[in-house]
């Protein structure tokens, strides 16, 4: 088999992100999401998140899907 031959697999294409930082209502611990980073305009909407520290459900308000996260700062 030539090297040329060789069939490599084709990686994902990653997805862009930017990270917002967000508080837990319950303990205050700050934490950080990874929110999908796309052009144009997108409405606020409410997801959910357990905090890593007390892990009771909040709700954050933020423009797109939270693609990771939440993570310690």
């Amino acid at each position: 088999m030539q090297a040329r031959d060789k069939i490599t697999p084709m990686e994902e294409p990653k997805t862009a992100f930017v990270v917002m930082t967000i508080s837990c209502p319950h303990c205050q611990q700050k934490q950080v999401v990874h929110v999908r980073a796309r052009a144009g305009f997108r409405a606020m909407t409410n997801h959910a998140v357990v905090c890593v520290n007390c892990k009771k459900d909040f709700a954050v308000m933020v423009p797109d899907v939270i693609v990771g996260g939440p993570f310690l700062p």
